[in-house]
């Protein structure tokens, strides 16, 4: 049975004019596992937008073409109705949440769908349950770390047991275990009979549960086909991560039809090959970012948040602080750049204390891109955000313009200068927000989830971007990433945070080596990590490996 239906489907948004979709056609059944791919831009969320009546009902545009969501055309139906059937979870939690605890946010659909109260409270608890969210079901919801708020917003959903459930970037804020955990319950959840639509750039995970990969290219379909054929002509050409095990194989056979898109599908299909890699020298600077027996508890909280926290980390070192949702890394984050003071113990940039810093001081000392772009956006126009910046480091007149165009030129966004930055995309005002911190030049620049949001081709640039400026001006930069293949790709260094406390600290081979003795690190090491551990030689980035075929034998199934 075919439940969604788009027949040369046309979406033009009316301000800013822009065409969004074109000439869409597609069909989906009931109970597959559909992967939607594409650049940041690409027209996914306006896809999903149209299919679940957001579009053109709540955001104005003009959509042609036949649309059908179990018969019905969602433009002519309320968004509530066609919601009955059709389950929307989008990337930014926060939009989604509406109660200040925990359990009430569950029950707010339930709630206005006037469920009787014994099955409310039994749907919340196996929502909860099923998030890993029921032991915080009295916690207040602005207290949740950034990966506890995105659980939050599936499991209200769940909770209304849609028929069809879309996902837009569902783990985007989630560590490895958080991860993990909601692809395997959207799996149970698909064997259930749910038809599962998920829009995300992490696909090593999703791929082998999905039944279909769909790639749009500037609003367009340009690619439906079955996982493993959908990897061999080319996921990066629409801006997309393929998985490392597909990469290594190509290495081996570049003509290979339907390449490996798991760790045990190669190790399968490649035996006897001989690895090389090429070792990294440890950071060998001063001590540019301290932290020395650091306590920190929010106001109204009994427990601290951070218990004693113990860091060095070396100048102009590239360095990942890793780890469980909840464990503490933004938390230390914000006293590393001066937002808060600790409740005890020492913090020290370049031997100062940040939160005693004027503005101007601080700007060009430490600067720190928010997990959330929105938490720092704050002007009109992109242009007058990274203006600010600027303009507080003391920059003024001709040069100010030029520095903030050309940083703007730097991370792909000079088209956007004029436009607001509170009408951009997740991936755009991510950038914007990078831009704007990145601008003033800073001695050490912290970045939390830098990449969260972004395709996998806009986040390689941007990486390249930041780590050219860390080479060029001596930065050191600390990365907080749930993204291990980021982790391995750039990091010298990798501290892993659990329970308030610094757990390990070491290469990132290091780190991935012993994350296998703690699944509660919420670490989960790359595909190239557990295939260079195979042969002998762990790697934790593809960077520094290098692969000799010898005897082949495949033997996939």
């Amino acid at each position: 049975m075919k439940v969604i239906e788009l027949n040369n489907v046309f979406v033009r948004y009316i301000e800013p004019y822009r065409l969004a979709l074109r000439e869409v056609t597609l069909e989906i059944e009931e109970g597959e596992f559909v992967l939607l791919v594409g650049r940041t831009g690409s027209g996914k969320s306006t896809l999903i937008n149209a299919i679940n009546g957001v579009i053109p009902n709540i955001i104005k545009a003009d959509v042609r073409g036949r649309i059908s969501v179990f018969g019905k055309d969602p433009r002519t139906a309320p968004v509530y109705k066609t919601a009955v059937d059709v389950g929307t979870v989008y990337q930014v939690p926060e939009s989604q949440i509406f109660a200040l605890v925990v359990e009430d946010d569950v029950a707010f659909g339930l709630e206005n769908r006037a469920v009787p109260p014994e099955e409310m409270r039994a749907r919340v608890q196996e929502s909860l349950e099923l998030v890993g969210l029921w032991r915080k079901r009295g916690h207040p919801t602005f207290l949740l770390s950034g990966g506890e708020k995105q659980r939050l917003a599936i499991a209200a959903m769940l909770a209304l047991r849609p028929r069809v459930l879309i996902l837009d970037e569902p783990t985007s804020m989630l560590d490895a275990v958080g991860t993990k955990e909601v692809f395997e319950l959207l799996g149970e959840l698909n064997e259930r009979g749910i038809t599962i639509i998920v829009a995300e750039h992490k696909v090593e995970k999703v791929l082998p549960m999905a039944d279909r990969v769909i790639a749009l290219d500037n609003g367009t379909v340009a690619l439906d086909e079955e996982p493993h054929r959908a990897v061999a002509k080319g996921l990066q050409k629409f801006g997309v991560e393929e998985p490392q095990v597909a990469q290594l194989h190509r290495l081996v056979r570049p003509e290979d039809p339907a390449p490996p898109i798991t760790v045990e599908e190669f190790l399968r299909a490649n035996r006897g090959l001989t690895l090389e890699v090429e070792e990294a020298e440890p950071p060998a600077g001063e001590g540019s970012v301290k932290a020395l027996g650091v306590v920190f508890r929010y106001p109204g909280n009994e427990e601290p948040t951070l218990k004693g926290v113990d860091m060095e980390i070396p100048r102009g070192s590239v360095v990942s602080v890793v780890g469980p949702n909840g464990s503490g890394k933004s938390t230390l984050m914000y006293l590393l750049a001066g937002i808060n003071r600790p409740t005890s113990g020492v913090v020290e940039i370049e031997g100062k204390n940040p939160f005693e810093l004027s503005g101007p001081e601080r700007v060009r000392l430490v600067g720190y891109a928010f997990q959330d772009p929105d938490q720092m956006l704050m002007n009109t126009t992109v242009e007058a955000e990274i203006a600010m910046t600027l303009r507080l480091a003391g920059v003024r007149g001709r040069a100010l313009r030029s520095l903030a165009r050309q940083t703007a030129r730097d991370l792909g966004i000079e088209g956007l200068l004029g436009r607001s930055p509170h009408r951009l995309s997740v991936g755009q005002r991510r950038l914007v927000s990078l831009a704007a911190v990145l601008a003033a030049s800073p001695r050490v620049l912290i970045l939390d989830e830098p990449t969260r949001g972004l395709d996998r081709e806009t986040a390689e640039a941007t990486m390249k971007y930041v780590i050219e400026m860390h080479r060029e001006r001596e930065m050191t930069v600390v990365l907080v990433s749930h993204d291990m293949r980021q982790v391995g790709d750039y990091s010298q260094l990798v501290y892993v945070m659990y329970d308030g406390r610094v757990a390990f600290r070491g290469t990132p081979e290091q780190a991935f080596a012993e994350a296998e003795k703690h699944v509660e690190w919420g670490v989960d090491p790359p595909q190239v990590y557990y295939v260079s551990r195979h042969y002998g030689r762990p790697a934790a980035t593809l960077k520094r490996l290098r692969i000799s075929p010898a005897v082949q034998a495949d033997e996939r199934a």
